[in-house]
């Protein structure tokens, strides 16, 4: 990629209802989550509507070379690899190109302040559009506080993200918008803290156990405990959420630390360790 080295994914696999094409919207990123394994490069730029879909199509080449059937199931193509979609404002340009294909979509965001603007962008296009199109927000914590600290940028607040609830209202699938919380061992989540701004009608809890990164380590994020993850869910459940667990990491990915952008920097520092 001209300007930089990005990260464009595949996932496949018999219990899946969908094969899942994981792009980049940007080179670099300017939020710089401590979490992630991109927190502490510099962004480079946006990346063009062509260069979004030109992803879509390498990994689908891809996938064919090594025998997997991609005209047996369906697709969804997931935004959330290299960058923070909502700062790029080509990025609806690049979704109605890929929608060619007829995939569904998910947009993964920590939903930086002042980007509302493209957001209603994307959920007009989302009302156009005959397949689904998710909006997933990484709320981090229930602590607005905790995830100050945790994002390099300013994120919306929660009331904010609150006003984004006309989302439901434009998708023709009625489909709930994912609140994301990454969860280590140290990081505060308290159902009583969002039960008021986010009702259970509207949104729905997204729980991810933080697998390792060399920036998490840096910042001092511990792995949650299995007995922490089941009561922090139930304590969800029983609030009257729906709760999804399903982006739980297999053991593969527990095993060699498979977050987001890990395998990028690891294909960098094999680069430099060739030179």
């Amino acid at each position: 990629m001209n300007g930089g080295i990005i990260e464009t994914s595949y996932f496949y696999g018999n219990s899946k209802p969908k094969n899942i094409i994981v792009i980049s919207s940007q080179i670099g990123c300017p939020a710089q989550c401590t979490f992630c394994e991109l927190g502490n490069e510099r962004f480079v730029r946006n990346l063009s509507p062509e260069e979004m879909y030109e992803q879509v199509i390498l990994i689908l080449q891809q996938a064919d070379r090594y025998s997997i059937d991609i005209n047996a199931v369906k697709h969804k193509v997931t935004i959330a690899n290299s960058g923070e979609p909502l700062f790029n404002k080509q990025l609806v340009e690049g979704l109605e190109k890929i929608a060619l294909f007829g995939f569904s979509f998910k947009i993964s965001t920590i939903f930086p302040s002042g980007t509302h603007p493209n957001f209603s962008n994307i959920a007009a296009f989302a009302s156009a559009y005959q397949e689904p199109v998710q909006i997933q927000v990484s709320l981090i914590s229930t602590s607005e506080e905790y995830q100050k600290k945790t994002l390099g940028i300013k994120a919306a607040s929660f009331y904010e993200i609150r006003q984004a609830a006309y989302w439901e209202e434009k998708n023709p699938t009625g489909r709930k918008i994912n609140l994301s919380l990454i969860l280590t061992e140290d990081t505060p989540c308290d159902v009583n803290e969002v039960h008021q701004i986010f009702p259970p009608e509207v949104f729905r809890f997204r729980f991810r156990n933080y697998v390792p990164t060399q920036n998490g380590e840096l910042h001092r994020l511990c792995t949650i405990t299995q007995q922490r993850f089941e009561h922090i869910k139930k304590q969800f459940h029983d609030n009257g959420y729906e709760v999804g667990d399903w982006a739980t990491p297999t053991q593969i990915e527990q095993r060699f630390g498979l977050a987001a952008n890990v395998i990028r920097k690891r294909y960098l520092e094999w680069i430099l360790s060739c030179k």
